[in-house]
């Protein structure tokens, strides 16, 4: 297999930096970093990109408030209760 890499010295071009939208410092960043493969691990089948919102949701807002969306979400119900096992059923099992 070839190895193609293209020098972009001098061509205006820049690489893609990710994207820092809380400021993040390098520091937090490797906390994140260790933060988020550590729910991987304990959580295996959950994107990155979710595991990414829950984190900066955790990390970015007062402890107050993530309390009251977690009482929240154990006490009203969801609008969304049962399409969980919607996607659980084969067409067989559906009746039309």
């Amino acid at each position: 297999m070839t190895n193609i890499s293209l020098d972009v010295t001098g061509s205006g071009l820049t690489r893609k930096e990710p994207e820092n939208h809380f400021k993040y410092t390098d520091d937090e960043l490797t906390d994140k970093k260790i933060a988020l493969m550590k729910m991987k691990e304990l959580w295996p089948d959950v994107s990155t990109y979710y595991a990414e919102l829950v984190y900066d949701l955790c990390k970015n807002t007062p402890e107050e408030e993530v309390k009251k969306i977690m009482e929240r979400t154990l006490n009203e119900p969801s609008r969304f209760k049962g399409l969980e096992t919607a996607s659980l059923l084969s067409k067989k099992d559906i009746k039309m």
